[in-house]
């Protein structure tokens, strides 16, 4: 049986990961969309598309892992979604890099790193708050609504 901090570490390592794999595929959504859309704008279609697919699939995993027989991933503490969201921004680079590399046969900028963080930040903000206040509602005291 895995003890209670190392717990807590593998909760945090499975869970940023896989936020940042859902920031990756919900990029690669909504620039899916973007192309079929053919509107001239390509940040009016691509950001909202990403930012829904992002929430949905990352309230999809907490559901499966709430209710599967791994539902010591889920996470339980206000401060493991915290750890989460900074550990998925170490992530996002590390699952890139080489995806890109093995996708497009050369290494990617440093500014689509950027560029992806810049959507990663406040879309994982986002993902984790709605994901904190679906799976635990009687977390947030009164006094701070």
């Amino acid at each position: 049986m895995v003890k209670g901090g190392c717990m807590k570490r593998i909760r945090i390592a499975v869970n940023s990961f896989f936020l940042a794999c859902s920031v990756i595929f919900s990029i690669i959504i909504g620039f899916g969309a973007y192309k079929l859309s053919e509107h001239a704008n390509q940040l009016a279609v691509q950001v909202p598309v990403a930012g829904a697919v992002c929430i949905i699939s990352f309230l999809v995993w907490t559901l499966v892992v709430t209710r599967s027989m791994w539902g010591g991933l889920s996470l339980r503490e206000t401060h493991e979604y915290l750890w989460v969201f900074g550990a998925a921004l170490l992530w996002s680079p590390v699952i890139f890099v080489p995806l890109h590399l093995i996708t497009q046969g050369y290494l990617t900028s440093f500014g689509n790193i950027l560029a992806m963080w810049l959507f990663q930040i406040p879309a994982s903000a986002v993902t984790l708050f709605v994901s904190w206040r679906w799976f635990h509602p009687h977390s947030m005291s009164s006094s701070i609504v």
